[in-house]
């Protein structure tokens, strides 16, 4: 779709890469990094930074984990994360697994109001809190169990879910992230 997919790593860079006009954190194991990432300061500082000052931003799962205030990992041991969502994951022995049909509770950068999306859960860490205007109602994918809201969002630059979300049967979701990309212009110099 013509993006230019420039790699990085909140683990050993200390700085964004220059030009970038959007962020991805997909999925992944942020707990068993936590250490490394909340001591990498610089990196977690510039990224805060690069948000808030409306940069269009996809975090799923393990990148949602990593924009929370801290991670609290399986000894129970905190660690400082980014802190653009008001929450703390932390770590459980609870697996929460499965496929999800997610409704959109209002506009986000990537969905509007009402739009359904289809993706997959995997995680063991819950949020301390919930946001008080959740982005998704979510059911299992085949029938009408009602599997909860979720979401964190800010419809002008963040999305941020633990719904791993199946672009291949949406391609407006990348193609409406990547025309926010291509209109960032802020005054923060990246």
């Amino acid at each position: 779709m013509g993006a230019k997919l420039v790699f990085w790593s909140p683990l050993e860079d200390t700085e964004l890469p220059k030009d970038i006009k959007g962020m991805y954190f997909g999925g992944g194991f942020p707990e068993v990094f936590a250490q490394k990432l909340a001591e990498n300061s610089p990196i977690r500082n510039a990224v805060k930074a690069a948000i808030l000052s409306g940069i269009p931003t996809i975090a799923e799962c393990g990148g949602l984990m990593y924009l929370c205030e801290q991670i609290v990992d399986m000894t129970g041991k905190s660690w400082e994360m980014v802190g653009v969502l008001p929450t703390t994951a932390v770590m459980d022995k609870r697996l929460t697994l499965g496929y999800r049909r997610a409704i959109a509770l209002q506009d986000s950068l990537l969905v509007d109001k009402g739009t359904t999306i289809y993706g997959h859960e995997f995680h063991r860490s819950r949020l301390i809190s919930d946001s008080n205007k959740p982005l998704f109602e979510t059911y299992r994918y085949d029938c009408e169990e009602f599997m909860g809201k979720e979401g964190w969002v800010s419809p002008l630059n963040l999305h941020a879910s633990y719904i791993h979300m199946h672009w291949g049967n949406s391609l407006e979701i990348p193609q409406r992230f990547l025309k926010k990309c291509r209109i960032f212009n802020s005054v923060f110099c990246l």
